[in-house]
């Protein structure tokens, strides 16, 4: 009977121990929440270190995976709203709502952070009524732009606006300066997406939703999503491994072979009657760095 006992008073004493320790893991959490930042700011080029040192615990930090570090803060977890501030090159955008920021960067390059994924909402509420959702969507676009982030097409797709971008890439790609109807809304597939560039960083705007809540007449379920990439790397992604610290010396040929694919679909659209944005020029190419200059644009890429 001794053994018996002996295991009952180790049990207790067990679920005694962890009763405490939930209970100081609870005070800790609600302290952490409560001494949670409502801004939390980051730039383009900061490194992750310095990043994690200015706001503490609040960032958790994952140094483990080859070549990347990854820093990441939740407002979710702690049941707080903040603001996210991001400054990339001249420009500082901040996004209301926010839930989540996850920074990347190149531990071997020591370039810093250049990779960027904020996940927002419309409102503290789970539900929201879909035209609310539209109208703050809308808001949060035009912000963008006046902060300075211009439309963008990738390189090989044609240059279209307004309803003329809706008809060709639907929910795929829709041009900032086109207000969607609540029609439109509602009968597009999401995810919405919105594309832009300014500072030699690439933004992508998405916005998903619960498909099994599109009844117009009753609340839906958004989730909202930004993802900053800064060109350099988009760049260096796109080409061999080899090849990424010089992608300048074959970007010229690659970048011809993108402009025949648009040249082409353009031709078919303006055949179609379809107007083609030709006030639309492609961004530059980012600074290149000591050693290396950029190619110099032929007329049939300016």
């Amino acid at each position: 009977m001794n053994w018996r006992k002996s295991l009952l008073i180790a049990a207790l004493a067990l679920l005694t121990a962890l009763a405490t320790g939930y209970e100081i893991y609870r005070k800790q959490d609600m302290v952490t929440a409560q001494d949670f930042p409502p801004l939390i700011e980051v730039a383009f080029g900061q490194q992750g270190t310095d990043w994690q040192a200015r706001y503490g615990k609040t960032v958790r930090a994952n140094t483990k995976n080859f070549g990347l570090n990854f820093y990441d803060v939740d407002s979710a977890n702690h049941g707080k709203s903040m603001a996210a501030s991001v400054k990339t090159g001249k420009l500082i955008t901040t996004i209301p709502n926010t839930m989540s920021v996850s920074a990347a960067e190149d531990r071997d390059r020591k370039t810093g952070i250049n990779h960027l994924y904020i996940t927002a909402e419309v409102n503290r509420d789970e539900y929201v009524s879909h035209d609310i959702a539209r109208q703050y969507i809308l808001g949060l676009i035009q912000s963008l732009r006046k902060t300075g982030w211009m439309n963008y097409h990738y390189p090989s797709d044609p240059r279209l606006k307004g309803k003329a971008t809706l008809d060709y890439y639907k929910a795929g790609a829709i041009d900032p300066d086109y207000p969607l109807s609540f029609q439109e809304w509602m009968s597009l597939d999401a995810p919405f997406t919105w594309k832009f560039y300014a500072d030699h960083t690439y933004l992508t705007l998405q916005v998903d939703r619960d498909v099994n809540h599109l009844d117009p007449a009753k609340p839906g379920a958004y989730f909202i999503s930004l993802t900053f990439s800064s060109r350099e790397e988009e760049e260096r992604l796109n080409v061999d491994e080899k090849d990424r610290d010089h992608w300048r010396a074959t970007w010229l040929r690659r970048a011809l072979g993108e402009r025949t694919k648009r040249n082409i679909a353009e031709a078919q659209l303006r055949a179609q009657g379809v107007p083609i944005d030709t006030d639309y020029k492609d961004p530059p190419l980012p600074p290149p760095p000591p050693g290396q200059q950029n190619p110099i644009l032929p007329d049939s890429l300016k």
